[in-house]
């Protein structure tokens, strides 16, 4: 393992999340005021996820073939120089085009960074080295929101803009002076143009008998935790009748026990069954915590509720990233990441729009009982499947080996 390195993509990692989470932050406030508001932040928030469905298949290709630290230094560059014309010009129309060309280039350079850490790390080393990366980014979501909002107030809307724009250009230097580089195997001829398997990362995730009924469930929790999230501001305001403090800081406490989660998942053994039993254990808790939510009468309960229910996503979020990258072969892993950042991105844009819609019918406190349900037969179903499927590949491997 390249501890140099890995301690440097760690914090340019970090630092880059931080830049993200304030820049957000600003765009909402720019967006927030006018007519239709609203639809300007909801257009914004479409802009930033789509090119990460869309151009998965082709980033996850590119990302394959091509030398790593070339392409994420050019791609952290063209981050930079977009968010600092996001930062000079304010109109809704061109603040929401840029966001999307922002994100055409995010849609390379997050599963870019993501099958980099493995080469770096070393196939022993990954839980450790996905811990380590969850942490920085849970750390930064913690942190990024209230940076946001005071330096909009010091500095104004531009500044936090041009910060994002500084932490991509350190992560450029950064990325190029790695010693550690993930390159194409040179015994692999790259395929010509009608022979390129655009979908080979999709079919990693959905025909591995383990990744399949994990990936299907971490996509209903996504979904159903996004929901929560639309819902939670109604009830904690409105249901609970609380302050706008009290909401953020309820907030705080799930981040919290994100890093703690995140953290703790660093002496998970980097086997399949091992790996396979924390994502279930952390499905069952997130469940119950979230039905536990739904019946909560007075705001303090949600920070000890939370804040367990923050340790188990980020338990979880360590032992799904780390079996998928042990089950895909190390030069399909661009692709296996790109496929599954365009599945879990889809969940969240959908658990948006169903959020919004099922508040319209129903009481905030509802949609967490009712996502507190869905996910417990969720992970109910398939996690066991997982498991078994883990444990029959485990036991044909001893049978290999015995014979």
């Amino acid at each position: 393992m390249q501890k140099r390195d890995l301690t440097l993509v760690a914090i340019l990692r970090g630092v880059s999340y931080l830049g993200d989470a304030i820049a957000l932050i600003a765009l909402y406030l720019r967006l927030s005021h006018g007519a239709h508001a609203s639809w300007a932040i909801a257009s914004l928030s479409i802009a930033a996820a789509l090119p990460l469905v869309l151009l998965s298949p082709i980033s996850g290709f590119i990302i394959d073939h091509t030398p790593a630290k070339r392409l994420l230094t050019i791609l952290c560059f063209c981050e930079g120089v977009v968010c600092v014309g996001i930062g000079l010009w304010h109109g809704r129309v061109v603040t929401i085009g840029l966001m999307a060309l922002l994100s055409c280039f995010v849609a390379f350079s997050l599963p870019g960074y993501s099958a980099l850490v493995p080469t770096i790390a070393g196939e022993d080393n990954l839980t450790a080295a996905n811990s380590t990366m969850q942490s920085v980014q849970g750390i930064a979501a913690v942190a990024g929101p209230g940076l946001g909002g005071l330096l909009v107030g010091l500095l104004g809307q531009s500044w936090p803009l041009y910060f994002d724009a500084i932490s991509f250009g350190l992560g450029a230097l950064g990325t190029w002076l790695l010693v550690t580089d993930r390159r194409p195997d040179p015994g692999v001829v790259r395929p010509k143009k009608g022979e390129r398997d655009l979908g080979a990362g999709m079919r990693i995730l959905f025909r591995d008998g383990v990744l399949r009924p994990l990936v299907i469930t971490f996509v209903v929790f996504l979904l159903s935790l996004v929901m929560i999230n639309v819902a939670e501001v109604f009830f904690i305001t409105k249901t609970l009748h609380s302050s706008a403090l009290m909401y953020g800081l309820v907030g705080t406490s799930f981040g919290v026990g994100n890093v703690v989660g995140a953290v703790a998942s660093s002496k998970l053994k980097q086997h399949d069954v091992s790996l396979a039993k924390a994502s279930l254990i952390g499905l069952l808790v997130i469940s119950v915590m979230t039905g536990l939510i739904g019946l909560v009468e007075h705001v303090g309960y949600l920070f000890v509720i939370l804040v367990i229910l923050g340790t188990a996503v980020g338990v979880l979020n360590v032992a799904v990233m780390t079996l998928m990258t042990v089950r895909t072969p190390e030069a399909q892993r661009g692709q296996m990441f790109a496929a599954s950042s365009a599945a879990f991105t889809s969940a969240e844009i959908l658990g948006t729009v169903f959020g919004g819609l099922i508040l319209t019918i129903v009481a905030p406190r509802t949609v967490f009982q009712i996502a507190g349900v869905v996910t417990t037969i969720v992970a109910l179903l398939f996690g066991p499947l997982a498991l078994r499927a883990t444990r029959s590949a485990k036991n044909s491997e001893l049978e290999t080996q015995g014979a």
